[in-house]
């Protein structure tokens, strides 16, 4: 998936809180969180869903890009299991499609573009797959702890260098 987004429309105020709800909602999967999982992407209007999507998809790709410049090599097998342990922090509305999509995309049995840009999933399904996929990808490779980390890491050098702070609060 080759897709890159905009950023520059993260000078408006709804974009730039569904940039941060995207990056949040990774760190709530990281963390293992459904209750912020769920709430992420609870308020987000169609345009904001579309521009979290792209966010997502950015995510994807950087993940694919560090990891083959890593050299990190991961067991198939371990990946469909941390896909099932991930995906089951997803929305009890989206827990069954997302598992299903992304044991498909582990065992390599769809790529990610053809279950993303050609597939019948909803808005919702895409970005949560688009979340699941990438951090089991991680977790096969790097610690729980280093993974959040990372996120974390990315949250603050978001608001650091591109100057547009989260516009809720955390905890």
């Amino acid at each position: 998936m080759t897709e890159f987004h905009d950023f520059q429309d993260l000078t408006d105020p709804r974009m730039n809180e569904a940039s941060w709800r995207a990056h949040d909602l990774l760190r709530a999967y990281a963390a293992r969180d459904r209750a912020a999982i769920v709430e992420h992407l609870a308020h987000l209007e169609d345009d904001q869903l579309e521009f979290a999507r792209g966010v997502t998809a950015n995510f994807y790709n950087d993940t694919l890009e560090m990891l083959r410049d890593t050299g990190r090599p991961y067991v198939p097998a371990s990946l469909v299991r941390e896909v099932d342990a991930v995906a089951r922090f997803a929305p009890t509305e989206h827990e069954f499609t997302v598992t299903t999509a992304t044991r498909r995309l582990a065992r390599g049995e769809v790529t990610m573009r053809e279950l993303i840009d050609g597939g019948s999933l909803e808005v919702r399904d895409r970005i949560h797959t688009l979340a699941v996929y990438p951090l089991a990808l991680l977790l096969v490779s790097f610690s729980r702890k280093r993974v959040q980390q990372m996120l974390d890491k990315a949250a603050d050098m978001t608001e650091a260098v591109g100057g547009h702070p989260r516009p809720y609060s955390v905890v």
